[in-house]
């Protein structure tokens, strides 16, 4: 089995167990784990499932992900078609899927032939965990469906973009968690999609809800709402530390009342003091911004990005659509003139696909050497958070991310940690015991 040995002693530290015990434990000589601990060689698969029995955990808690010095993954046009698979539904023949580079493992944008004929209402499914952005690559328009009732929020034409700019292909949407939705081609012109289906920020505790028990999971559900209001959000919180909004105003020197209006009102000073003296972030009880229509989706189209063209180091680029309640979902159209382009050095992991021209891709490898790959049409790149890259040529790209690192989530947590770099400085690749003699 292949082990990622800093997880190994993640959990040895989390267990409070030295090398030393846990040896003795599982019936090993202690020299001969602390060299599988020291080289990259491959456990015996009884000797990880031993280990994992001791520790309580599960042999895939500390496999290793095989991504570790990924930097950058491509894949050529005719590797992108080599993964086509045709999909029937209502009895016809009505996608293609073709999957876009990205890790083992890893959620990859896809690409989608639209077949279902302009005269049939595609059908439905039944939407996913995961929220998405979907753009339009033409050369056709298409017909999106987003509900059972045809209506204004529910039935929508997707246009393509055949202007002189169409760097910037088509008009793009993103949709939340569980939408149901589905596209058919608006004329006798083909169609493509291309729909990044993106990590969500809800995948751990969805993970988690499913092993829970049904009288707990019901439980859960009966404290919330659709939408958590800042109060109702409060009195979870206030709960676990012994408090109701009366006696939490009470060690504040307010009354209740007032608490209850800084929460309906946001009124950041009182929110901020009680979130220091009860020890949690008052930042849960402001009300979040939203932007979507009546099915939760937030629509862009080619004018309103032609309106934001811009330039950012050296390339042309416009936003696709976008949303405040999903904000580790990001998309641009960009527009590679030349060798112009500065490096690109993103927070979190970034997929392209080149939709024009042709174009090189230029990157800092992992042992610190220039590195790049020439790539046409259709080809696609995963580049890894945080790797130096630029793009030079003449062509066009799409340019899709989410919250694989570092995500809202992560910032979120960064901003409430203690000596935050120290802290990720000594976390990084940590094969330091808890302390102990073995």
């Amino acid at each position: 089995m292949r082990v990622d040995n800093y997880k190994v002693v993640h959990w040895l530290n989390t267990r409070k167990v030295t090398t030393g015990q846990i040896a003795e434990t599982i019936g090993m000589d202690h020299a001969q784990l602390e060299k599988l601990l020291a080289s990259d060689d491959e456990w015996p698969d009884e000797v990880a499932a031993a280990l994992a029995r001791a520790l309580q955990i599960t042999p895939e808690q500390f496999v290793a992900s095989g991504r570790s010095d990924a930097t950058v993954l491509v894949r050529t046009a005719q590797e992108l078609r080599d993964t086509r698979r045709a999909i029937q539904r209502d009895g016809i023949h009505f996608y293609n899927y073709y999957t876009m580079a990205a890790p083992q493992g890893a959620v990859a944008p896809v690409i989608l032939d639209i077949l279902c004929p302009a005269d049939r209402v595609p059908q439905l499914n039944n939407g996913h965990l995961e929220p998405a952005i979907t753009i339009n690559l033409g050369p056709g328009d298409i017909y999106g469906r987003w509900g059972e009732e045809l209506g204004e929020a529910t039935w929508q034409v997707i246009k393509a973009n055949a202007e002189a700019d169409d760097w910037i292909v088509g008009d793009s949407y993103v949709e939340p968690s569980y939408c149901p939705h589905s596209y058919s081609l608006a004329s006798d012109a083909p169609a493509r999609i291309v729909s990044y289906t993106g990590q969500s920020a809800l995948a751990g505790l969805m993970e988690a809800v499913n092993e829970w028990s049904d009288p707990a999971a019901h439980a859960m559900l009966g404290l919330l709402d659709e939408s958590l209001t800042p109060q109702q959000v409060a009195v979870l919180l206030l709960a676990r530390r012994g408090h109701t909004l009366e006696s939490a105003a009470a060690q504040l020197g307010v009354r209740e009342t007032d608490l209850v209006a800084a929460l309906d009102q946001g009124t950041v000073e009182l929110l901020r003091e009680l979130g220091t003296t009860l020890g949690f972030d008052y930042r849960l009880l402001i009300r979040p911004a939203t932007r979507h229509d009546a099915v939760g989706k937030t629509f862009k189209d080619i004018a309103e990005c032609r309106a934001e063209t811009r330039d950012f180091q050296g390339y042309q680029v416009t936003s696709m659509a976008s949303a405040p309640h999903l904000p580790d979902l990001t998309g641009l159209f960009l527009r590679v003139a030349g060798d112009s382009g500065a490096n690109l050095c993103e927070p979190a992991e970034s997929h392209y696909l080149v939709s024009a021209g042709s174009l090189t891709l230029h990157w800092t490898g992992a042992d610190g050497s220039d590195e790049q790959a020439e790539l046409g049409v259709d080809a696609s790149a995963w580049v890894a958070p945080f790797v130096t890259h630029r793009w030079s040529g003449d062509g066009a790209l799409i340019k899709l991310g989410s919250g694989r690192h570092l995500g809202y989530l992560d910032l979120y947590e960064l901003t409430n940690t203690y000596a935050a770099v120290s802290t990720l400085r000594r976390g990084r690749r940590d094969n330091r015991g808890w302390g102990y003699d073995s």
